[in-house]
C-alpha cells in the first residue's frame, strides 16, 4: 500500500468524498494540520528559501516573509478556529481545485510539506474566508502588490497565470488589477 503524504487525512480522496461545505472542509484541514509541529516549519521555511533562491533580492525578501507569515497566520487560524458560519460553496470549482492539488501530488516521488501546507492555506482561504491565497499587499516583481478596495482584492498577475498549470490563479477570489 502507498503511504499517504498527509499525515492524518487518507489522500485527497477523502477531501473529494467527505466535503460539502465549508464546515467539513475546515474540520478536515484542522484534522490534517494539527498534527503539524515545529519541525514541519522548519522544514517549510528550508523549502520555501531553497524554491525563492532565483527571485530577485529586493522582492524576495519581502515575499518570503510576507508568504511565510501568511502560512502560519493560516495554520493557527484552521487549528483555533470555531467558525460557525457555514456557507456551501461552488463544489465544481472546488473539485477542480482538489485535482489540481492531486495532480501536484502525483508529480514527484516526495511532495514538500511547502506544498502541502500552501494547498490548504489555499482552500481555507478560497473556500472559507473567500481571500486571496496571497494575501494584501504581497509583493510581485516591478513593485505592484494585491490589493483590496473595499470588499474585493485585486492582483497584478491574475489575468498572466490563470491558465498556468502550476499556479492556482484560476480558483483565486482577487480580480485582475487594471495596470497603468
Amino acid at each position: 500500500m502507498v503511504k499517504s503524504t498527509f499525515k492524518k487525512l487518507k489522500g485527497v480522496h477523502e477531501l473529494h468524498e467527505s466535503v460539502i461545505d465549508q464546515q467539513s472542509l475546515l474540520l478536515l484541514l484542522k484534522k490534517e494540520l494539527s498534527s503539524y509541529s515545529i519541525f514541519d516549519f522548519i522544514k517549510v521555511q528550508a523549502f520555501f528559501e531553497k524554491d525563492c533562491k532565483d527571485l530577485p533580492p529586493v522582492y524576495k525578501n519581502k515575499f518570503k516573509k510576507k508568504m511565510l507569515g501568511h502560512l502560519f497566520d493560516n495554520f493557527k487560524s484552521i487549528i483555533s478556529s470555531e467558525n460557525s458560519q457555514n456557507e456551501s460553496f461552488d463544489m465544481e470549482r472546488y473539485r477542480e481545485f482538489l485535482e489540481r492539488f492531486g495532480t501536484k501530488l502525483t508529480d514527484t516521488h516526495e511532495v514538500p510539506q511547502m506544498a502541502i501546507l500552501y494547498y490548504f492555506s489555499a482552500m481555507y482561504n478560497i473556500f472559507i474566508t473567500n481571500t486571496p491565497p496571497h494575501p494584501e499587499e504581497t509583493p510581485f516583481p516591478g513593485g505592484f502588490v494585491v490589493k483590496r478596495i473595499g470588499e474585493n482584492y485585486f492582483c497584478p498577475v491574475k489575468d498572466k497565470q490563470e491558465d498556468n498549470v502550476e499556479a492556482i490563479c484560476k480558483f483565486c477570489v482577487a480580480k485582475q488589477m487594471e495596470m497603468k
